[in-house]
């Protein structure tokens, strides 16, 4: 079997953007792994150009995937590859081309949603025709893990299985979804001692070795746990609530969750006091501390969580940094205080805290 996904995107320097990653992971989920993955710069004519040509000689089947701005310039170098006669057509954002006995499929990275169709509805039947071979995988999930050293244990994998596993990896809002692909030949041993190494290298920031969610590994665990829990969101602003309702059977571990946006509803809803306020401010330690401990106070939840910040664009009256934000995570025994400074834009922020807040909740509950 000799297939190819390329990913031609503007920063190589990143993992693959995450609409990439919901089409392979499409092909990898009906068994129709890739040989081989490559990345390109969106940036470099000369290499686009080369890569083309080479695996237009060397591989049957060819899956592109660029950005939707990207498509007709893309296109052209395909075409000036393949030939003027080859195009067969297709829908917006995706097309296929023949050329002997090599077929390409062109689809768009940015828009999941047509690729993932084109993918399922003219991609795979073929695929499925042409190969016999059957393709397994194994996911792995983490929060907080550092970036390069996720790479580095990447690395560190493809110099210890020979060649015989593919490693699709997605970063979005600090959370890494690792999907580790292989075909039935490779023996279970060899499987156990490379989950093994992600597992030691990531450590405390590996949440699962599978591909649940943190809101969908936080609720079973609760219910593992038979707790409940409520929220006191401030700056993420009901996002929490949002993830945690998403998951099947959440009500019988979810007791409430509080948008105590504004200060006098901290102090009304949570217990909240004006000096803590007026002393600390309403983003800080003290105050997201009141917050879950507010929660816990009603004697109705066993696990609380509570989120204060800043998400911007602009500062407020405080002038703290934008990005900074607190944590509470607690029981009746024990509430810790987190404190982050998130980088990127309002809704980079939000979603960044909260992820962090579903995983350190998972993390507490886990102790319980």
């Amino acid at each position: 079997m000799k297939n190819v996904c390329i990913v031609i995107q503007r920063n190589v320097n990143v993992p693959i953007e995450n609409g990439a990653f919901d089409v392979i992971k499409t092909f990898s989920e009906y068994g129709c792994a890739f040989t081989e993955l490559r990345v390109v710069p969106l940036s470099d004519a000369k290499k686009m150009h080369s890569t083309l040509h080479a695996v237009k000689t060397e591989y049957e089947t060819v899956v592109l995937l660029t950005e939707r701005r990207a498509l007709q310039e893309v296109a052209g170098r395909v075409l000036e590859t393949f030939g003027q006669g080859s195009f067969l057509g297709g829908v917006e954002g995706a097309g296929t081309y023949v050329d002997g006995q090599t077929t390409l499929y062109l689809l768009t990275l940015d828009d999941a949603e047509t690729g993932v169709a084109y993918a399922k509805n003219v991609c795979l039947p073929n695929f499925q025709k042409r190969y016999v071979v059957r393709f397994d995988k194994t996911m792995l999930r983490a929060m907080g893990a550092n970036i390069v050293h996720v790479e580095q244990l990447i690395r560190k994998a493809q110099g210890f299985d020979g060649g015989k596993m593919q490693y699709l990896h997605a970063r979005k809002y600090d959370e890494d979804v690792l999907e580790i692909r292989y075909d039935e030949s490779v023996p279970k041993m060899l499987l156990d001692d490379v989950v093994r190494l992600f597992a030691d290298g990531l450590g405390d920031t590996l949440y699962a070795l599978n591909d649940s969610s943190l809101e969908e590994q936080l609720i079973e665990l609760l219910k593992l746990r038979r707790k409940k829990v409520s929220l006191a969101e401030s700056f993420t602003g009901g996002g929490i609530a949002r993830r945690l309702v998403s998951v099947s059977g959440a009500s019988e571990v979810y007791f409430e969750g509080l948008n105590t946006y504004n200060e006098d509803s901290k102090i009304r809803r949570l217990g909240v006091s004006e000096y803590t306020l007026k002393t600390f401010g309403a983003v800080s330690d003290q105050t997201a501390y009141e917050m879950a401990l507010g929660l816990l106070n009603t004697g109705c939840c066993d696990l609380a969580i509570a989120t204060t910040g800043l998400a911007g664009p602009k500062t407020d009256r405080s002038m703290l940094p934008v990005g900074l934000c607190f944590i509470a995570v607690g029981t009746k025994e024990q509430i810790s205080v987190y404190r982050y400074k998130f980088d990127g834009d309002r809704t980079e922020i939000t979603e960044k805290a909260i992820n962090y807040a579903l995983f350190l909740a998972y993390k507490q509950l886990k102790k319980m």
